[in-house]
């Protein structure tokens, strides 16, 4: 019996992990990212892949395109296809597919804006990865 003891914190630990993992039953960035675009941007985002004879782009290079800075708006309004243009090729529009609750994200200029959790988690993950 003894020997079992130690199975006990390892449990609650690893029970705790599962909790913090899914308490608010919205998937992680990377999980997003890993479901809706690494097929066509590589799972490391770096692109390159042919899509319907185009190649995808280097989604780690999105801020060092931008000035060093992320553009957290223009990639939401991109991933979500609102008020994109037709440069983006093939690229479904992605907001009829995520749904999740809305949280509210405040832009650059101090702007609350309603936006689902899981657009935000995706784009947060996509800052994560430049280079």
């Amino acid at each position: 019996m003894r020997s079992m003891l130690w199975l006990a914190p390892v449990a609650l630990l690893v029970a705790g992990c599962e909790l913090e993992e899914t308490a608010d039953g919205a998937k992680s960035g990377a999980d997003l990212y890993a479901d809706y675009c690494a097929a066509c941007h590589g799972p490391g985002g770096t692109g390159g892949v042919e899509v319907a004879g185009k190649s995808t782009p280097d989604l780690t290079q999105l801020a060092a395109r931008n000035g060093g800075v992320f553009p957290m708006t223009y990639v939401m309004s991109t991933i979500d296809g609102y008020a994109r243009d037709n440069t983006h090729g093939p690229m479904p529009r992605f907001g009829d597919l995520i749904d999740s609750p809305v949280v509210t994200w405040v832009d650059v200029d101090g702007t609350p804006t309603p936006t689902p959790q899981a657009l935000v988690r995706l784009a947060q993950y996509l800052e994560g990865l430049q280079t």
